[in-house]
C-alpha cells in the first residue's frame, strides 16, 4: 500500500511540472529545475524503391525511419557556482520495424554534471569516433540507406552501424541472426559508456569508455577469459569556414569474447580517421562545401584455432577466406576515404553529392586455403536534390548506389540492406521528407 501511495504521489509530481515544446535541436530555453523541460526531435521519413543483388533481381518498396526521434532535456541547478546536474532522454520513432532497442532512452541519453571543465557522464551515446566528423562529411545526416557508415567504419561482413542492444550480461551471446558481429563495427551508439565533452577556445575534444563490469568473462562461445573494453575519442578544431578532426577508436578483446567459430587468446582492434571541411561563400546567400575524410580500420585475432573460422564468423563467406595454420595469428586491415559538397546556389533548392571506397582488404594469416581478400573492396555513390520549406522542413529525391567487387560484402549504410551477401550490388531511388522542431 505504501508503495502505491507513493507512485501516486510521484505521478501526482511529476505531472504538475511545467512542459514545453522547444524549436531547433534541443539548445537554448532550458531553465533550472521547474522550468519549462525542452521537447526536440526530427522526422526524417523517405519512400524508397530499391533494386539489389548482384543482377540486380530484387526490387522492392520501402519506407524507413531514418533515425526520426522525440527527445527531452533539462538540467538541475545544484546552487554551487555554474554546476549543474543534466539530463537527457530521447528515443527512436520510427516507422518501420528497424527501432534498436525498443522502450524508452534509446538514443542520445544521458546523466551528468557540467560546468566549466566541460561535462561528464554516464550515457548511451554516439561514440566520439563517429559523432564527431559524421555531421560534418555526411550530408544526408548520417542517417537510413543514405548515411557514409556502409562504407566508413566497416569492413562489410555485418560490421554495420550498431545501435545498444546487448552489452553487459548479454554481450558476450552471439545474435543468430548476425553471427554476433553485429557488434564489431567501429560506427557505434554505445550503451554503458562514461563520457567526457570539453572545449577550449576553437578546439573540442571527448573521451568515452565502457564499463566492463569489473570482472573477466569466460567467453560464451570459446574458453578464453576475456576484458573487453571500447576506448573512443577525438580532436576538433574549427575556425569560421574552416572545421578539421582526428577521431581513434579501441576494441580490446571484443572478438575475443564473441566469436563462436573459432576460439582465440586475445583480441585487438582500432580505427583512426582525419577528416576536414571547407565552406566557400559564393556571394548572394549562394555557397559550397566541401568535406574529406580519410580512415584505416585494423583487426587482429592472436593464437586462433581456426583462422579460416573465425573469419566466417566475423561474417566473411566461406568462398572468401577458408582454412589456415591453427593456433596462429590473423590480422587485416583496409583503407578507406570519402568525399562529399554541398552546392547552394541562393534559394530554396540545394545540391549534395557523397562518395567514398573502401580498398580490399589487406589479409596476414598463415597458410588459407581460399584467400579472396584482393577482391573486397567497395565503392558508394549519392546524389540529391533538396528543397528547403522554410526553416525547419526538407524534402528531398536521392540516388544511392553501392558497387562491390566479386568479394565484397558492404550494405547501405544504417538500412544495412545487402550486407553480408556476396557481390551484392544496391540502387536506390528515395523520396524523403525530414522535419525538425
Amino acid at each position: 500500500m505504501k508503495i502505491k501511495i507513493l507512485a501516486s504521489m510521484l505521478a501526482g509530481a511529476l505531472a504538475m511540472l511545467p512542459v514545453t515544446a522547444n524549436a531547433g535541436w534541443g539548445g537554448g530555453g532550458v531553465g533550472p529545475y521547474g522550468d519549462p523541460i525542452t521537447i526536440y526531435g526530427w522526422q526524417n521519413h523517405t519512400y524508397e524503391i530499391i533494386e539489389k543483388g548482384a543482377n540486380g533481381n530484387t526490387d522492392q518498396h520501402a519506407i524507413n525511419g531514418n533515425a526520426g526521434n522525440i527527445g527531452f532535456l533539462g538540467f538541475v541547478d545544484t546552487g554551487i557556482e555554474g554546476l549543474k546536474v543534466t539530463w537527457r532522454c530521447e528515443q527512436f520513432t520510427y516507422m518501420n520495424d528497424y527501432a534498436g532497442t525498443g522502450g524508452w532512452c534509446n538514443r542520445n541519453s544521458k546523466v551528468g554534471i557540467s560546468g566549466s571543465f566541460g561535462e561528464i557522464m554516464f550515457a548511451n551515446w554516439l561514440l566520439p569516433y563517429n559523432e564527431m566528423v559524421a555531421g560534418w562529411v555526411d550530408p544526408w545526416y548520417d542517417a537510413g540507406s543514405a548515411s557514409h557508415t556502409n562504407i566508413m567504419g566497416s569492413v562489410g561482413a555485418y560490421t554495420i552501424f550498431y545501435n545498444l542492444g546487448d552489452f553487459g550480461s548479454q554481450t558476450f551471446v552471439s545474435y543468430s541472426a548476425y553471427g554476433g558481429i553485429y557488434n564489431m563495427g567501429f560506427n557505434r551508439r554505445q550503451e554503458e559508456i562514461l563520457q567526457y565533452m570539453g572545449s577550449t577556445g576553437k578546439v573540442s575534444y571527448r573521451f568515452a569508455m565502457t564499463a566492463d563490469h569489473g570482472t573477466d568473462y569466460t567467453s560464451a562461445r570459446g574458453s578464453a577469459e576475456t576484458d573487453p573494453v571500447i576506448y573512443s575519442m577525438g580532436i576538433a578544431y574549427s575556425d569560421g569556414p574552416f572545421w578539421g578532426a582526428l577521431t581513434y577508436q579501441k576494441h580490446e578483446e571484443w572478438a575475443a569474447s564473441l566469436l563462436d567459430g573459432a576460439t582465440m587468446s586475445d583480441s585487438e582492434a582500432e580505427s583512426w580517421r582525419i577528416a576536414g571541411r571547407y565552406i566557400m561563400d559564393l556571394g548572394n546567400g549562394g555557397s559550397l562545401t566541401l568535406s574529406a575524410m580519410f580512415e584505416n580500420v585494423e583487426y587482429e585475432f592472436n593464437n586462433t584455432t581456426t583462422p579460416g573460422a573465425a573469419l566466417q564468423d566475423f561474417g566473411f563467406s566461406s568462398s572468401t577466406f577458408a582454412g589456415g595454420t591453427a593456433n596462429t595469428d590473423v590480422k587485416f586491415d583496409r583503407d578507406a576515404f570519402l568525399i562529399s559538397g554541398k552546392y547552394a546556389p541562393g534559394g530554396n533548392f540545394d545540391f549534395r553529392f557523397m562518395y567514398a571506397e573502401a580498398d580490399e582488404l589487406d589479409m596476414d594469416a598463415t597458410s588459407l586455403s581460399t584467400d579472396n581478400s584482393a577482391q573486397t573492396g567497395a565503392d558508394t555513390t549519392l546524389f540529391g536534390v533538396f528543397y528547403a520549406l522554410g526553416d525547419s522542413t526538407e524534402l528531398n529525391v536521392s540516388y544511392i548506389e553501392v558497387e562491390n567487387d566479386p568479394y565484397g560484402q558492404y550494405g547501405t549504410g544504417i538500412s544495412a540492406l545487402g550486407s553480408g551477401t556476396l557481390n551484392n550490388q544496391v540502387e536506390i531511388i528515395q523520396f524523403g521528407i525530414l522535419t525538425m522542431f
